[in-house]
């Protein structure tokens, strides 16, 4: 009976050096991300003055492709950031009342811009509600559904909310490949990227569903995902 304590003891003591060095290293990451970001974002604004420029059609051209780079990159970035935060309990819940519509607005302008970019159409349908809950991380939630919507819908995006009683559901719905049965199950895990999808294979980083999931339960709220093959999928959750 001692020799079992002594082995757990020295087990307890083994599992808390673990945890200190693993909050050490993602401490460190998110602190080495938010360091990063700052030059990436001076470079993204002198990629946005260059094609302010009178450029030839292939100077034009590679100046777009800088700036699309650097929007990957700074989307991976701020992922790595808020995964990081997470994980290490960096991320404070501040709730306050807003307006809902007000956020959707700001947010339904950026993306209809970049569906247009893509040659893709945005539908938007608000919702005119005040809600208690923290505007800052349901706005990060919703990046991350609308930026996933737009890289893979084939050409249509709907985005918009419903009332329920006091709740508001709030919808985001593609047109792309959709989600198979089998890797429902897997989406909200961290790093994880369906194989079907040749986008994936490019971009991202497989964190944003995972980001949103986690948002989703400090929150209070709970993410629903239906998914027909071939036709699209929709992301949904409850707020009031």
């Amino acid at each position: 009976m001692k020799e079992i304590k002594r082995k757990y003891r020295r087990l307890l003591r083994e599992l808390k050096e673990c945890e200190k060095i693993s909050n050490s290293k993602t401490y460190f990451l998110a602190q080495a991300v938010h360091d990063l970001r700052q030059p990436l974002q001076a470079l993204h604004i002198y990629s946005d003055m260059l094609l302010e420029t009178p450029l030839n059609p292939e100077q034009r051209e590679l100046g777009e492709r800088i700036q699309d780079s650097t929007s990957e990159i700074k989307e991976l970035l701020a992922n790595y950031l808020d995964i990081s935060k997470l994980d290490y309990g960096g991320v404070i819940y501040e709730p306050c009342e807003f307006s809902f519509k007000t956020l959707t607005d700001k947010l339904a302008q950026e993306y209809k811009t970049i569906c247009s970019h893509h040659h893709k159409s945005f539908h938007y349908i608000p919702c005119n509600q005040m809600i208690h809950n923290d505007p800052i991380l349901i706005e990060r939630m919703l990046r991350n559904f609308l930026s996933n919507a737009v890289k893979f819908s084939k050409d249509k995006v709907m985005f918009g909310c419903r009332h329920q009683g006091k709740k508001i559901i709030v919808q985001i719905i593609d047109n792309g490949n959709g989600i198979s049965k089998k890797e429902l199950p897997y989406i909200f895990d961290e790093f994880y990227q369906s194989r079907k999808n040749p986008h994936n294979r490019k971009h991202g980083a497989g964190l944003g569903l995972a980001i949103a999931k986690k948002i989703a339960d400090i929150i209070g709220s709970k993410i629903k995902v239906t998914s027909t093959e071939g036709q699209g999928t929709t992301f949904s959750f409850s707020l009031e």
